[in-house]
């Protein structure tokens, strides 16, 4: 009875996964069908799916859940180097394979700004990219006062984003590698400015400007 156990509970696992798998597929195509989620009930999930609505709240407890599971999902479909990085080096780091992904799902990428579904989607990762920016900063710039560490946040989430990846697609048409050299190059710069600055405030720079 011992030596069952291990595939009892494996094959468990590999029936859990699928489950998951099943609710993440028919929240995706019902999602791209409604355009978003906003209006989909979990029954409509589950009848999808083919599974009890109960299953549907045992793997995801709640709607912010299913979203945030459902970003990742699809962009694991589309081939998309997703995450956030916690700390400024990271960003440089992995800008250059996260706009060559882009690349390679242009549609999808687009999509994720500027429709209804892709819109919804990004807004349930907000809190978890806020955070992972505001990290990144502290890691290089600890003494700089909260508001000036979430204005740096601010840029360097914004040079990490599809946003200026489809930017510098359709304005100046520049590849993934095109795009994102020039991103680490703006990064570096502002890094190297946020290891320099201490406590001094990002408004000094307003302020000596303008004199």
């Amino acid at each position: 009875m011992e030596s069952a156990r291990p595939y009892k509970s494996g094959l468990r696992a590999e029936q859990a996964a699928g489950t998951r798998l099943r609710i993440l597929d028919a929240a995706a195509s019902l999602s791209e069908a409604h355009g978003g989620l906003t209006n989909v009930p979990n029954r409509l999930v589950a009848e999808t799916a083919g599974i009890t609505e109960m299953t549907v709240y045992r793997h995801f407890p709640n709607r912010e859940a299913l979203q945030q599971s459902l970003w990742c999902h699809m962009n694991e479909r589309h081939g998309i180097h997703g995450g956030f990085p916690m700390a400024a080096d990271e960003i440089s780091e992995r800008l250059p394979a996260l706009f060559a992904s882009f690349d390679e799902a242009p549609e999808h990428i687009a999509g994720t700004i500027t429709t209804p579904i892709g819109r919804e989607l990004r807004a349930s990762q907000d809190d978890a990219r806020r955070a992972a920016f505001i990290s990144s900063v502290e890691s290089v710039a600890p003494d700089l006062d909260a508001a000036g560490q979430q204005q740096a946040a601010a840029i360097l989430q914004l040079l990490y984003s599809a946003h200026t990846w489809l930017s510098l697609r359709e304005q100046w048409s520049l590849s993934g590698e095109a795009a994102a050299g020039a991103a680490v190059w703006a990064v570096r710069t502002l890094t190297a400015d946020l290891k320099n600055r201490g406590d001094q405030p990002l408004t000094s720079i307003v302020k000596e400007t303008n004199r």
